[in-house]
């Protein structure tokens, strides 16, 4: 299968600076709580579904503590909703949205919002029901994104070593929608003879209270991982695991920590992961100081490496749901383009040909992947076979693409000079014209979207239908 993405004038949106930290590094969960099992809404991102392209070396060794070993982190509840207030109308999948909003707090965009006003990278948020998670280098902040108010803030136990304004990710729901975990950079204290150190504190978060559920640390993190610049991040979760890693920009070290044990159960200490299909962690090793390859690891069994594919270099990976990762690069003989999607055993599942210059994708949650370059050129994939649904613009230059800012149980929302549409993820076709507004972020309850008045916050729009 070959999928063509056709060219077009329109304006697309920026992309996300994924692509540029992958640049910079080459150069140079759980016992079940109490509560119900609400289906898993996790944000959807702006110009990629959480596009992540980094190239890093890995470096390190990892040991965690068992459960209960350390105290829960510190949660502070406020006022929620009033008693009694009314019940909020669903929506599966919205396509329409209420014009006015409420503002979110300013922490909760961090610094994806560029000078401009414009999305520069992934929010650090990610809504489940009515709430929506924000992670700080400090805090995860717990919103109602009907009245815009912090209903809890989850704070380490110890103490973060990184400066409020560091980037941050998102935190990344459990596949049971259960726990929001989201990892914090602190210092350790040090026992004995043994020095305070570097590590990192994994938290969990119950979704059907905001409070803190459990805390592990993860330690034995090299030099490196003190200085200012030190990231970590959760990559994604199986039923049974999740991935961390930790970055400078130049080092970064993984964790697989097992979520009914919350125990680290292996780690790579030359190969981070980049992405996870299926029960493999995508991940790019250098072969030379110019040569890459992608490489599969299997997380079930010890992080051991099953595959490895291409001879390329300048080489970013991009998640395109959880069976598809979407790669791009210049072959290393020839100095050409590639542009494919590969499978979680290796294989290809399709060919990404044309200009792929700031490739990002969004998954719909279900069964589509809607992958965008410049242009925009947008092109639609079945998310399980990699097949091509559809794209635009179209041959016939009568449709245009639109700027795709979010995709959700089968629409893709986007903008074009006519304003914002919503379409039809499996046919493209346009599903709404006058959705209201085109979210950055979506689910059954909310749409978030970039405060044109303000330019650096968020307004969470209720679905209207």
């Amino acid at each position: 299968m070959t999928a063509v993405l056709t060219p077009s004038r329109s304006k697309s949106l920026q992309q996300t600076s994924a692509d540029g930290i992958a640049h910079r590094f080459f150069r140079t969960m759980t016992k079940p709580d109490d509560g119900g099992t609400p289906r898993m809404r996790s944000i959807l991102q702006i110009p990629a579904a959480l596009s992540i392209a980094s190239t890093l070396v890995l470096v390190a060794g990892c040991a965690g503590a068992g459960p209960g070993a350390d105290p829960k982190p510190q949660t502070t509840q406020s006022k929620g909703p009033a008693a009694g207030a009314p019940a909020r109308q669903d929506y599966d999948p919205p396509q329409k949205f209420a014009t006015q909003g409420v503002r979110l707090p300013e922490t909760a965009a961090g610094d994806s919002i560029s000078m401009g006003g414009t999305l520069r990278k992934p929010l650090p948020l990610a809504l489940h029901g009515t709430r929506a998670y924000a992670a700080a280098a400090t805090n995860l902040q717990v919103i109602d994104t009907g009245t815009g108010k912090v209903t809890s803030t989850v704070r380490p136990r110890r103490e973060p070593i990184a400066k409020e304004d560091t980037e941050t990710s998102a935190p990344v729901l459990t596949q049971d929608g259960r726990q929001a975990l989201v990892p914090f950079v602190v210092e350790l204290p040090g026992k004995g003879t043994t020095p305070s150190r570097v590590g990192v504190e994994l938290d969990a978060v119950k979704t059907a209270t905001g409070k803190a559920a459990w805390t592990l640390d993860l330690d034995n993190l090299p030099n490196w991982a003190s200085q200012p610049a030190t990231q970590a991040r959760v990559i994604a979760t199986t039923a049974t695991t999740a991935v961390i890693s930790v970055t400078n920009g130049e080092n970064g070290s993984t964790y697989a920590v097992d979520l009914a044990s919350r125990k680290v159960t292996w780690h790579n200490d030359k190969m981070p992961a980049l992405a996870v299909i299926g029960h493999t962690a995508i991940t790019l090793t250098s072969k030379d100081s110019v040569r890459q390859q992608v490489v599969g690891l299997d997380i079930d069994h010890n992080g051991k490496r099953s595959w490895s594919k291409l001879d390329a270099y300048e080489l970013t990976v991009h998640p395109a749901g959880p069976h598809l990762v979407a790669v791009r690069g210049l072959d290393y003989d020839t100095g050409k383009s590639i542009g494919m999607l590969l499978k979680p055993d290796g294989s290809k599942a399709g060919d990404l040909t044309g200009e792929l210059s700031g490739l990002t994708c969004h998954y719909d949650e279900r069964s589509v992947t809607v992958c965008q370059t410049e242009g925009p050129r947008t092109l639609a994939l079945d998310a399980q076979s990699g097949k091509n649904l559809w794209s635009l613009p179209d041959q016939g230059g009568n449709r245009v693409a639109p700027a795709v800012t979010a995709a959700w149980h089968g629409i893709v929302y986007g903008t074009t000079n006519n304003g914002a549409v919503a379409l039809n993820a499996k046919t493209g076709a346009d599903r709404d014209t006058a959705p209201g507004t085109a979210p950055v972020a979506v689910n059954e309850y909310t749409g978030i979207t970039l405060d044109q008045m303000e330019g650096q916050a968020l307004i969470a729009h209720p679905a209207a239908g």
